[in-house]
């Protein structure tokens, strides 16, 4: 894993203030056009040929181009919300992953495996999988990936969160050799 729990929660928390900066200045955004549009709210139409409709076609054209870019950062703030969102679950499945390993008193080994052992393994940064051991490798467990040996994933022995054999789950290998 790259980031320790706390920087996972440092870049969430970052996320969801650059969100809700981009909100606010969207909302800004937005209000401004409102007001621009403020000049056409009797629903006097554009007359071509008065001496106003210069200043009126450069106010709307205005009021246009900042309703554009209201559009424009309210969906700014919903891909940062997106993010800042992505950021959380990240951060919490990174919590969740760092209590399970910190509290080991050595790492898993082969000898911690039997083949039809069930194993939650950590399959990327943030999601977790569980399989059934089909072969204890010398740096790697062979998964039964259920579609008849070409999907066998391959993990290694750090990515390994816990064992379970006979109905007992252990997170722990050290907790193994008691038994």
């Amino acid at each position: 894993m790259t980031d320790t729990p706390e920087e996972a929660r440092r870049k969430a928390d970052r996320a969801q203030e650059k969100a809700d900066k981009l909100t606010a200045e969207a909302e800004r955004r937005s209000e401004s056009a409102h007001n621009m549009y403020g000049r056409f709210a009797g629903g006097q139409p554009l007359l071509r040929g008065h001496h106003s409709y210069r200043s009126a076609r450069r106010t709307k054209d205005r009021a246009d181009a900042a309703s554009e870019q209201a559009v424009d950062a309210y969906k700014a703030a919903e891909r940062a919300r997106a993010e800042a969102k992505w950021a959380s679950s990240k951060a919490e499945a990174v919590e969740v992953i760092a209590s399970v390993t910190s509290t080991r008193e050595r790492p898993w080994e082969p000898s911690d495996f039997k083949v039809d052992d069930i194993v939650t393994v950590r399959v990327f940064e943030t999601s977790t999988s569980t399989y059934r051991v089909k072969r204890v490798n010398k740096k790697t467990l062979t998964l039964d990936g259920g579609g008849g040996g070409w999907d066998d994933p391959k993990r290694e022995y750090d990515r390994v969160l816990s064992r379970t054999r006979d109905g007992i789950t252990i997170t722990n290998p050290a907790e193994g050799e008691t038994r």
